[in-house]
């Protein structure tokens, strides 16, 4: 399943559901499991810290373009919101470190 997430414009809907596609494809999990674990690593600091390096995981493997880039979108918004500092690396940065930038949507 493609992940829904635009790099270009910010949508809470994607946003959490493409978190609960990438734990259930990183854990090998059901949708409904998936979404459960997400809820658990949220709690604490060592879970946002293991969610973090399970989604930079997914981008380090990710062979599409595209996919690499919505992963990144994830992982800079988690960061926003205090995740973690893990930034996304290589061919889905623009070239600055941060990664593509995004747009509130209207």
């Amino acid at each position: 399943m493609r992940l829904q997430t635009d790099p270009s414009c910010f949508s809470i809907t994607a946003f959490l559901a493409d978190q609960v596609a990438l734990v259930a494809r990183q854990e090998k999990l059901p949708p409904g499991a998936a979404l459960l674990r997400l809820q658990e690593l949220s709690r604490t600091p060592e879970g946002r810290a293991t969610l973090m390096r399970l989604i930079t995981a997914a981008a380090e493997r990710e062979p599409n373009a595209d996919e690499a880039a919505k992963i990144a979108a994830i992982c800079l918004e988690l960061t926003a919101w205090g995740y973690g500092d893990s930034r996304p690396r290589g061919r889905f940065t623009d070239g600055t470190g941060r990664g593509p930038t995004h747009r509130a949507a209207a």
